[in-house]
């Protein structure tokens, strides 16, 4: 649900800003008020001196009482501990930058915006105006496709133990990060779409952040899981996942990198920052499954973030040939329709490995993934001077062998979370630590 990102505040707080931005108002007020010293009364014969007298002490009295309770009120709205002087922050700003008018009053236009929020709001989303149908097992919705996911605790308790055990494997040798990716369902789809039609698919977000990731995180404290779910729908009105294929689009995946890099303490690199290719005319595993007319209509774009840097990539076949020099992002444009996302790091190999050749050293890490890692790749080669990778379905050695022989300080798990209702794949995984 959308936040409040405003900070309740009182009344009596929200009038700190005005008094503080004239911090010598409420002296002011008080020199203002009448004292009564400048005008004796008049000595002349008549009436006792007597009840003059009097009637001056109840108005010094009278004076004194007002003074009393307008610094009484002045103090009132002043937190306690602070003088009328003291620069004072709401929400983490600084309000004597605000600017004032001719009346001493603050401006509305001109008070700094509120600190943001650490949980990123929802972005709009229009909801689709047609019923959804199925195809070949797929959720199609006008001309996009999508992967129904339905959680299966004992599978996704599976998955849990082998990221403890992994963590518990590589203890003292590496740092284990874990990181589960939402399919597109539940992204891109507004959550009134999928309620109001009754669609068979599991609630993502509970099944990452209130079960899978808490649950690795109680029996390890030490591996540190990353949350991309709210991440990503807070940019769902941009080209997150591929409308024909099951993967997110590399823009998906650096929102993911984004958030590995607060994980890890490095400092993401800007989208300006890599050079720019589009690849035309993909038609994915999704339009492969259900020949739609509607998804052949619209194919996408496979849009490439190419790092400047200069970077080596090697990688070893399932035959146990090795391939050196390969591009790290290559030509899309040689792979047909139905291929093209292999154009990131040479596809699904058992083992690679990418060398920033522009890092004289820095620290490198082992990234345990499956295809949905493929366009994650390229991002990381930033901060790591060597990125070992690992296709925990086909490779052959073991993880912990492989952080042993590179001395890597990081282990990346990267998975969709379709991966942990497969028992197989969750069996695969388990055994490459």
């Amino acid at each position: 649900m959308p936040q409040d990102y405003i900070p309740r505040r009182s009344s009596s707080s929200q009038r700190q800003a005005p008094r503080r931005v004239s911090s010598s108002s409420s002296a002011t007020v008080r020199r203002q008020q009448p004292v009564h010293r400048g005008r004796p009364p008049r000595r002349k014969s008549g009436p006792p001196l007597f009840p003059i007298l009097v009637l001056a002490v109840v108005l010094i009295l009278a004076v004194v009482i007002i003074v009393l309770v307008s610094r009484s009120c002045s103090s009132s709205e002043e937190p306690a501990g602070n003088n009328s002087s003291a620069v004072s922050t709401v929400s983490g700003t600084e309000t004597s930058g605000l600017t004032s008018t001719a009346s001493g009053a603050t401006d509305p236009a001109a008070t700094p915006a509120p600190t943001p929020s650490a949980e990123p709001t929802p972005a709009p989303q229009e909801e689709p105006q047609v019923a959804p149908e199925t195809v070949g097992g797929l959720l199609v919705v006008e001309d996009s496709a999508y992967e129904y996911y339905n959680f299966v605790t004992d599978l996704a308790k599976e998955y849990i133990t082998a990221v403890v055990n992994a963590g518990s494997k590589l203890a003292g040798k590496a740092t284990v990060y874990d990181m589960v990716i939402p399919t597109s369902i539940d992204i891109m789809l507004p959550e009134s779409y999928i309620e109001k039609n009754n669609l068979n698919t599991s609630d993502q977000k509970k099944a990452i952040d209130e079960y899978i990731l808490p649950s690795i995180t109680a029996q390890d404290p030490n591996i540190k899981t990353i949350s991309i779910f709210d991440t990503l729908k807070a940019h769902a009105n941009e080209y997150l996942y591929f409308r024909t294929d099951h993967h997110w689009t590399q823009l998906g995946a650096y929102y993911g990198y984004v958030e590995f890099c607060k994980a890890r303490g490095f400092e993401p690199v800007a989208l300006d920052q890599f050079d720019r290719a589009d690849y035309t005319g993909y038609l994915g595993s999704f339009y492969t499954a259900t020949n739609s007319a509607a998804l052949a209509a619209n194919p996408d774009t496979v849009e490439a973030y190419i790092p400047r840097a200069d970077v080596n990539l090697s990688f070893t076949q399932t035959d146990g040939q090795t391939v050196e020099s390969w591009p790290l992002i290559a030509d899309g444009e040689q792979y047909d329709t139905t291929s093209k996302y292999i154009a990131y790091c040479a596809g699904d190999q058992p083992y690679e490995e990418i060398v920033n050749n522009d890092m004289a050293e820095g620290p490198s890490i082992v990234v345990v993934k499956e295809s949905f890692g493929n366009c994650f790749l390229p991002f990381l080669v930033n901060h790591y001077k060597n990125v070992y990778v690992v296709d925990y379905r086909s490779y052959t050695g073991t993880v912990t062998d492989l952080v042993n022989s590179t001395g890597a300080t990081d282990v990346l798990l990267l998975n969709n979370i379709s991966m942990t209702r497969n028992e197989g794949l969750i069996d695969s995984f388990s055994n490459i630590f």
